[in-house]
């Protein structure tokens, strides 16, 4: 009899378990309207892109394009192809090995993954054309996915980068009234 119960018990513990848990260990509140085919897939995309920076594996959750409103590089509108993202999370991994982000929420509801995250990392390649101070920094982001057929097809994101500049110690001033950033020297 009391083995029976235990592996009532044991089974209903593992039917209970989502199907993410087994491989991604994301501390994030998460809250999910209906579509946990989505925050699985996001979960997985965090854990091997945003943590691994497998960028071999992005064709795995971008679609062949995808629409990236980003607030740097990768947009506002911009196609983008699994290989951009590739490139992007290759010379993350180059650029900062030590960087984390830690998602603090989750959300999804329909075809929508909503995430708050907090960034650390450290300035080793340079930012706006100031050389690297090597400084560590910590900020928030928050990054939003829209999901056809189980791939990122639509992408919105912005990080606090205003914290990180004055972390970093830069002076923040309004366009037109800061010189320009030192020129690089040909290396």
């Amino acid at each position: 009899m009391l083995r029976t119960v235990l592996a009532a018990l044991l089974l209903s513990a593992m039917a209970a378990t989502p199907s993410f848990a087994e491989d991604v260990t994301n501390n994030a509140r998460i809250v999910c309207d209906g579509n946990e085919q989505n925050r699985d897939i996001y979960l997985r995309m965090w854990k091997i892109l945003f943590m691994d920076r497998a960028g071999e594996r992005a064709a795995e959750f971008y679609a062949p394009q995808v629409v990236s409103h980003n607030s740097d590089a990768g947009g506002p509108g911009r196609l983008v192809s699994p290989d951009d993202m590739a490139k992007m999370w290759e010379k993350s991994k180059q650029v900062d090995p030590g960087r984390v982000l830690d998602d603090e929420l989750v959300l999804c509801a329909g075809d929508y993954v909503v995430v708050r995250t907090t960034i650390s990392g450290t300035d080793n390649a340079g930012i706006g054309g100031y050389p690297p101070t090597g400084k560590p920094y910590k900020t928030t982001a928050t990054d939003i996915y829209r999901f056809e057929n189980g791939k990122v097809v639509e992408r919105w994101g912005n990080a606090d980068l205003v914290n990180i500049f004055s972390q970093l110690g830069y002076t923040v001033v309004p366009v037109g009234l800061a010189p320009p950033p030192p020129r690089r020297s040909a290396e």
